[in-house]
């Protein structure tokens, strides 16, 4: 018998390189592997959704072969994991639904918890 896996929801807080990069490595690794994963950003973390946004540790981690958060972004929507980006978060940092990359939806927080009522819920 199969084993199944119980749903990762990822909610960023912060939009710090590090934790968005391990956030999305989180989310890749685990979608990889086949456990279903969905992603909010919340607040400020919309910003590593914006695909002009210059990253100061992107240099350090490409010197080390890791790849930079717009190709983690673009990585984890190729594996067909859903993301959100919270509304007030848009609005907060000026940017809107339309400068998202495809795939991306705007909702809050109560829709994106009601998505994820039977997943484990991993607060970066």
């Amino acid at each position: 018998m199969a084993k199944t896996h119980r749903g990762l929801a990822i909610i960023f807080s912060d939009s710090t390189h590090g934790r968005i990069h391990a956030g999305l490595n989180l989310a890749c690794a685990s979608a990889a592997m086949g456990r279903p994963v969905q992603i909010f950003f919340h607040g400020e973390a919309v910003t590593a959704l914006d695909p002009y946004r210059k990253w100061k540790g992107d240099d350090t981690f490409a010197s080390a072969g890791l790849p930079s958060i717009c190709d983690m972004v673009k990585t984890a929507l190729e594996l067909g994991i859903p993301m959100t980006a919270c509304t007030t978060g848009l609005h907060l940092c000026g940017l809107t639904a339309n400068q998202l990359p495809g795939g991306v939806e705007a909702a809050g927080m109560v829709a994106f918890l009601a998505d994820a009522k039977d997943c484990d819920i991993v607060f970066v």
